[in-house]
């Protein structure tokens, strides 16, 4: 890949937890959005649904043509707890007329559907760009306080 000496490559500017999130056209629309804990009934705990939005930012001196965006979920011990990273081909925009300086934003949202906690504990998702880490989006799931029998 030819790309400038002092250029890093994309990075992420907005990662988000929600119970659903679709990109279209440039923009995240986020249902529930921006939680960091889990609560769940008992373990080991099935979650229906969750989903992150993310926004990647591309230096526009990045000359490749796609990209390999990829979030994984792992434990606390960096364990991988699915078979694989659920991933996206991005096909990044033309942009010959931006400048050196400037870069770009790309939007994506990742769902995921029966997730199963086995305990309660920090979990991340790892999220990279063609196969190197750029961010971790940090979580926990915990067991709801059981109330006493008649409050």
């Amino acid at each position: 890949m030819d790309r400038a000496p002092d250029s890093i490559g994309p990075t992420i500017d907005v990662a988000l937890l929600a119970d659903a999130v679709q990109a279209v056209r440039g923009k995240l629309f986020v249902l529930g959005g921006g939680w960091d804990t889990l609560w769940v009934r008992s373990f080991p705990a099935r979650h229906p649904s969750m989903a992150i939005g993310l926004r990647l930012r591309v230096p526009s001196s990045w000359r490749a043509d796609v990209l390999d965006l990829s979030v994984d979920l792992q434990d606390a011990d960096g364990a991988p707890l699915m078979t694989k990273p659920l991933s996206h081909q991005v096909k990044l925009p033309a942009h010959p007329q931006a400048t050196p300086a400037t870069d770009f934003g790309v939007v994506r949202s990742f769902t995921f559907n029966n997730l199963l906690f086995s305990s309660e504990g920090s979990y991340s998702f790892v999220i990279t760009v063609d196969d190197e880490p750029v961010s971790r989006l940090r979580f926990m799931v915990r067991a709801r306080p059981t109330e006493p029998p008649g409050v």
